[in-house]
């Protein structure tokens, strides 16, 4: 009896969570290790990219996102150059990750910014991919300039929503 009830348990347990309902994700840049980001060109690459990502993996360690979730970014910052347009991107940079899994195949784009205004607003992404080991979010362009992008809080709070 005792057997058939653990039996019962797991497959109840293994069930829920293959049906289990997307989780959404929040970022504020703001809580970024990295208050200033320096965007540079890319020494692997034709376009320019931040020198070092903005890394939110502490927040995630114990409930990190998988395919199907979504990821909010709120971002709010200022730029030290206008800047035409810049793109951010949810991806994996760690090593295992060989620098570059797009943990969302979705690159969503600041257009027209101007040196010294506040720049603020949402961005939503769909996981199509399990990190291996990081959640970052890449600042990146095309244009030849070197930028600095001073992160600001947004107003929400960084986790699991």
């Amino acid at each position: 009896m005792k057997k058939l009830f653990l039996v019962t348990l797991i497959s109840a347990v293994l069930t829920a969570a293959v049906f289990a309902e997307p989780k959404t994700y929040v970022i504020d840049l703001g809580d970024s290790n990295i208050k200033t980001i320096e965007v540079k060109k890319n020494p692997y690459g034709d376009n320019y990219q931040n020198v070092a990502p903005a890394v939110f993996t502490n927040y995630f360690k114990n409930s990190m996102p998988v395919p199907g979730d979504t990821i909010e970014v709120h971002y709010k910052f200022t730029s030290d150059v206008d800047i035409p347009g810049l793109t951010l991107a949810v991806i994996d940079n760690s090593p295992k990750a060989n620098y570059w899994l797009e943990i969302s195949s979705q690159y969503q784009t600041i257009s027209d910014i101007t040196a010294g205004e506040v720049v603020e607003g949402v961005f939503v992404y769909k996981v199509n991919a399990k990190p291996l080991v990081d959640v970052t979010v890449q600042f990146l362009y095309n244009d030849k300039i070197d930028s600095k992008l001073k992160l600001q809080k947004a107003g929400v709070k960084t986790g699991k929503k």
